[in-house]
């Protein structure tokens, strides 16, 4: 049985994990508290850029599988996401142009090297394709 003291504490750290829920528009417009931060948007994927498994040089890891780059639009705006891919070749399946998802990211927000402008891209987490 675990003591009272240790059952809080797992459920504050599991309700802070938990990611908002916005539109793009709203995490244009309010980006800032989101920057380096978990957030869930649902949109539709344009501008789908896969890229084929490439070998890398990490010491537990041989190939980079599932790296890709696409857009996420709602009603709102558009969103840059950029899916930094995974040692394992079945840890996500990535979704097709068009697909309707529910995506799960890390926003980011910088200025890129050699521009003055700001600009924010989400880093995948989790995509759930919406049926």
């Amino acid at each position: 049985m675990l003591p009272w003291g240790l059952v809080v504490v797992l459920a504050c750290v599991g309700s802070s994990m938990a990611a908002d829920r916005l539109t793009i528009g709203q995490l244009h417009k309010y980006h800032k508290p989101y920057q380096m931060h978990s957030v869930t948007i649902v949109g539709k994927v344009e501008e789908m850029q896969a890229f084929p498994p490439m070998r890398v040089a990490i010491k537990r890891c041989k190939t980079l599988y599932c790296k890709a780059k696409f857009v996420l639009t709602d009603d709102t705006g558009s969103l840059p996401v950029e899916s930094l891919g995974s040692c394992l070749p079945a840890a996500m399946d990535l979704p097709h142009g068009g697909d309707q998802i529910e995506l799960t990211a890390m926003i980011q927000v910088y200025v890129p090297e050699g521009q003055t402008i700001q600009v924010m891209k989400a880093v995948v987490q989790e995509i759930v394709v919406l049926k």
